[in-house]
C-alpha cells in the first residue's frame, strides 16, 4: 500500500544514523547524570533521582527532538529546494503530510523512550526494568511526541524559518509556563505529558526544580491530559492538512 511505503520511506530517512548521533549522545548523557545525581543531592531516593532527571532532561529533549524532526517534514524541504520532488509523487498531499508526520512522531517517541530507559539504567543499574515509572513514562513520551509534532508541524507550515519559533517554544514556553502561578501551566504540553507520567512529588528539590516544573502543583488528571492532547493533536493536524493541500509550496529563492 502507498501509505505503508510513505511511512517506511520517511521512517528510514529520519532514522539515518547521522540524524540519531546527537540523540544517542544526549541519552547517554542522561544516564551519566543519573549516575552522579546521588553525589549532587544525597538526600534523594532512587525514585526521586529518576523522576528529577527525566523531568528535567529527557522530557525537554523530547520537545527539542520534535522541533528538529518536525521541521524536516516540510520546512527544510522548502529551504533545501527538495520540496518539488516530494510533491511530484502521485499521492494526495494530506496523505503525504500525515505519513511523514507519523514517521517523525515515531522517531521522536523512540528518542524519548531511549532516554528514559538509559536514565533508569543509571539509577537502578541491572534492575532498571523494575522501575515502576518507566512504562508510564514511555507512554507519556509517545503522547508527547505526537502532540509536539502536531503543534510544530502547523508552525512549520505557517512560518518561514520555523525552527527558531519551535525551539523558543520548546525551551522558553515549556520551561517558564509550567512554573507560573495559577492555572497558566495548563497551557503547556509539558504539563499534560507530566500528568500522564504521574511522577510522585519529589522530596529532593534543588537545581532541577525549575526545569522539571516542580515549582507548581500539577492538578491535571491523566484522563484529562490524554483527552486534551488527543483533541489538540487532531485539530492541529486537520488544520495542517487543509493548509498544505490549499497552498502552493515552492523552493525558497534565498536558500543557500
Amino acid at each position: 500500500m502507498i501509505e505503508a511505503y510513505l511511512f517506511t520511506s520517511s521512517l528510514k530517512e529520519f532514522l539515518r544514523f547521522r540524524r540519531l548521533i546527537p540523540w544517542l549522545i544526549l541519552g547517554f548523557g542522561g544516564m551519566g547524570l543519573a549516575l552522579i545525581w546521588p553525589n549532587l543531592n544525597p538526600n534523594t531516593t532512587p525514585v526521586d533521582q529518576y523522576s528529577i532527571v527525566t523531568s528535567t532532561l529527557v522530557f525537554h529533549v523530547l520537545a527539542l527532538a520534535a522541533a528538529i524532526f518536525t521541521t524536516a517534514i516540510i520546512s527544510q524541504e522548502v529551504e533545501q529546494r527538495t520540496i518539488v520532488y516530494i510533491l511530484t509523487r502521485p499521492v494526495p498531499r494530506w496523505k503525504l503530510l500525515f505519513m511523514r508526520y507519523l514517521a517523525a512522531s515515531t522517531v521522536v517517541a523512540l528518542v524519548g523512550a531511549f532516554g528514559a530507559v538509559l536514565v533508569s539504567v543509571g539509577v537502578y543499574k541491572g534492575g532498571f526494568l523494575s522501575n515502576e515509572l518507566l512504562v508510564k513514562d514511555i507512554i507519556a513520551m509517545a503522547v508527547g511526541a505526537f502532540s509536539y509534532c502536531a503543534l510544530f508541524l502547523l508552525v512549520s507550515l505557517l512560518i518561514n524559518r520555523a525552527m527558531i519559533v519551535c525551539l523558543l517554544f520548546a525551551f522558553g514556553w515549556e520551561t517558564i509556563v509550567p512554573n507560573m502561578p495559577g492555572e497558566m501551566y495548563r497551557l503547556s504540553v509539558y504539563s499534560h505529558v507530566m500528568a500522564i507520567a504521574e511522577h510522585p512529588t519529589s522530596t529532593g528539590g534543588g537545581a532541577g526544580s525549575v526545569a522539571s516544573g516542580l515549582l507548581n502543583t500539577n492538578a491535571i488528571s491523566a484522563g484529562t491530559a490524554y483527552a486534551t492532547m488527543f483533541v489538540m493533536s487532531a485539530i492541529l493536524l486537520a488544520i495542517s492538512a487543509v493548509w498544505f493541500t490549499t497552498f502552493e509550496y515552492v523552493p525558497r529563492e534565498d536558500a543557500e
